[in-house]
């Protein structure tokens, strides 16, 4: 039975708690992304002292980890240890107010003070935040798991760190499906941490495997496979480790995507002609048409709300982005700059619509979901496969830009763009996980 890679974490300590506007055309995301920006904070991470168990310095690892996570929710000010007014990693737990007034000194908001230790064969994190100007403790936990699972560990403190300062869910303990093509014939799908460590794969046939997406709860993935010899639409339950086939129909069955309540299924099937875009439910049944004619429809992306689907088309002689109502009314065209737009993709908050656009090459842009404010976010490489993080400040995409498809990250903007995967192999074609 195959699984998807689980942390375990138990805490003990007492917790102690402390419009989107649409716009004109040619309007840019700056604005949206202000009215969205929560004031940086500033942390100072400690503790974390050396601590060496299966051959890693679980203490240096913890805290290298922790401050990735949050640098990268770009609401931190993480500060450089060497600028602290003590060294980090001598501080112990019920030490912490002395080194209060030196932190108010610089500025800095709030302390992080982490200890690694075991319990038998289990990695124990003490973990602590606290309010550098009242002194107060915001919260206290006791992360206990398997050292195999430790990065896992450290990303739910990251994570709850986020939620009790700002109340927002954070995406350290998110997950991304990708397609690798691990031979010059077998593409399998393979999943990793956000920050590109720790690749399982969960498909292992030799064969052709593609398109991977999360259902909404995270329990799911959907995706075709090749290996009966037909692009079959299959979905994995994580749980049971059951792979059921939702589509087999002869010829096409691709490029799944989830409605929000995760009840749905809308992919594109050929079966009756020309390749149309369906919905099915997720237990199986037969498909509903969305759409009809001999154009080429494809990847389907429902909105927040479930009421619309976007996709992409060549009814009008090239292949551009449509919106379409789940009950197959109402369908208009959004693009009309390039001959090619592609793998469009609607933003968690439903104020964005992300697409591979053809512009002096392959690109990844935004627009407004009436077809307004387009932006550009890369021009290096080809780039395509764009998918949002569920809390819609990064984007995760595939570029040629290394020689190889790869896997890079970058902030909503288009800032900060990072490459995450590094095998040598093609990857492509990822979701990030709820």
């Amino acid at each position: 039975m195959m699984r998807a890679p689980r942390w375990v974490a138990v805490w003990v300590i007492p917790v102690v708690l402390a419009g989107f506007a649409s716009g004109a055309r040619g309007q840019v995301i700056e604005r949206e992304l202000r009215e969205r920006v929560v004031p940086r904070i500033t942390i100072a991470i400690a503790g974390f002292a050396p601590f060496a168990m299966n051959g890693a310095d679980l203490g240096k690892l913890g805290e290298s980890v922790l401050a990735a996570d949050l640098r990268f929710t770009t609401i931190f000010d993480v500060m450089d240890p060497a600028t602290l007014p003590f060294d980090p990693r001598t501080v112990q737990l019920d030490q912490e107010r002395p080194l209060f007034p030196g932190l108010n000194s610089l500025k800095v908001q709030h302390l992080v003070v982490g200890q690694v230790g075991s319990r038998g064969h289990e990695a124990v994190v003490e973990g602590r935040l606290f309010d550098v100007t009242t002194g107060n403790m915001v919260f206290g936990k006791r992360y206990v798991g398997d050292p195999k699972f430790y990065r896992l560990i450290i990303h739910r403190f990251a994570d709850d760190i986020l939620f009790n300062l700002t109340g927002e869910k954070g995406v350290a303990q998110t997950r991304i499906a990708f397609v690798s093509a691990v031979t010059r014939t077998a593409k399998e799908i393979f999943v990793m941490d956000y920050d590109g460590a720790s690749p399982v794969a969960i498909t292992g046939n030799q064969s052709i495997n593609l398109s991977p997406r999360w259902s909404p709860d995270g329990r799911l993935i959907a995706y075709t496979s090749y290996r009966n010899g037909n692009p079959d639409l299959f979905v994995l339950n994580f749980d049971s480790g059951r792979r059921d086939v939702l589509s087999a129909q002869r010829g096409l069955n691709v490029t799944p995507g989830w409605s929000p309540d995760g009840q749905w299924l809308a992919f594109a099937m050929s079966a009756s002609g020309g390749t149309n875009l369906f919905l099915i439910p997720k237990s199986g049944g037969t498909p509903k048409p969305l759409t009809t004619g001999p154009a080429i429809s494809v990847s389907p992306s429902f909105s927040p709300n479930g009421r619309q689907i976007v996709f992409n088309s060549d009814r009008g002689g090239s292949p551009q982005i449509y919106v379409v109502d789940v009950e197959g009314t109402n369908l208009r065209r959004l693009t009309f700059q390039g001959n090619y737009n592609a793998s469009p993709r609607w933003s968690p908050r439903g104020e964005k619509i992300l697409f591979m656009c053809r512009l002096a090459g392959n690109q990844i842009c935004l627009m407004n979901p009436d077809g307004t404010g387009l932006q550009q976010l890369t021009t290096a490489g080809s780039n395509e496969d764009p998918s949002w993080s569920p809390d819609g400040r990064h984007i995760v995409f595939a570029s040629t830009r290394t020689g190889h498809r790869d896997l890079f990250v970058m902030h909503a903007d288009g800032t900060e763009q990072t490459r995450l995967t590094n095998n040598g192999r093609d990857n492509y074609l990822p979701d990030w996980s709820p």
